[in-house]
């Protein structure tokens, strides 16, 4: 099974600082994107912290067949982040997303706290690996999609899990199996609510390599104003 995988981060239009950050290990084809909270102080560095936990954990991970267990590594790195951040700023805290996926021979491992996002594209169906973990989410899960008039404006972006706000953290954890043609992307939600999913499938379908795929989905939320940070890894398998 053959990878080839792109990664960008853009700042969009309308934000002054990047406060997301990606991880790309090719050789242990691992991948990782992370928002830092922008209501929270440091946002930018609890995300390049994050990488740097990462690059440090797969940097010791020898062999092909030895991997670190994905949602123990974020609730290690969840530990560290958090005692890092009050001890930078006691009041609050800092935090951040993180989204990590892991291919290991023909099956796709993925570990997820937050709202960003993995997906999964195959044969002309999209689907979202991920689910948010936003007051948006749990207001939809316990009163139906006919309830999204009715929301508070600032649900979709109210995280109810995170990475640096609290020792204890339960990590989503899920895998697939994967097949030649496959084509993943992993994102944060500068990009994915900015545009629709079929927009985001169209854009994954139009190119053939994994740079023009991450290049037109960055060029189309910035052309949507750019309201956030667009990070984003596309990998396709051949």
């Amino acid at each position: 099974m053959n990878i080839k995988v792109h990664g960008i981060s853009d700042c969009g239009l309308q934000r002054s600082s990047n406060e997301d950050a990606l991880f790309i290990d090719e050789a242990h084809s691992a991948f990782a994107v992370a928002d830092g909270l922008g209501g929270l102080p440091g946002g930018a560095e609890t995300s390049q912290r994050i990488v740097e936990l990462l690059t440090k954990t797969f940097a010791h991970v020898d062999s092909e067949e030895e991997r670190p267990d994905l949602a123990e590594l974020i609730i290690e790195i969840n530990r560290i982040v958090t005692r890092e951040g009050l001890a930078a700023h006691p009041l609050t805290g800092s935090g951040s997303t993180l989204s990590i996926g892991q291919i290991v021979k023909d099956q796709f491992l993925i570990a997820h706290v937050g709202d960003s996002a993995i997906y999964h594209l195959r044969e002309g169906q999209l689907e979202q690996l991920t689910i948010d973990h936003t007051m948006e989410q749990e207001f939809i899960n316990q009163l139906g999609e006919g309830a999204r008039d009715s929301m508070p404006r600032e649900y979709p972006h109210t995280l109810t899990r995170c990475v640096g706000q609290q020792e204890e953290l339960r990590v989503d954890q899920t895998r697939i199996k994967l097949k030649t043609g496959d084509r993943i992307l992993l994102c944060t939600d500068g990009l994915n609510k900015v545009l629709t999913d079929r927009q985001i499938q169209c854009l994954l379908e139009a190119e053939s390599t994994p740079e023009a795929i991450a290049r037109s989905l960055v060029e189309s939320a910035n052309a949507n104003e750019g309201p956030d940070n667009i990070t984003i890894i596309v990998i396709i398998i051949e």
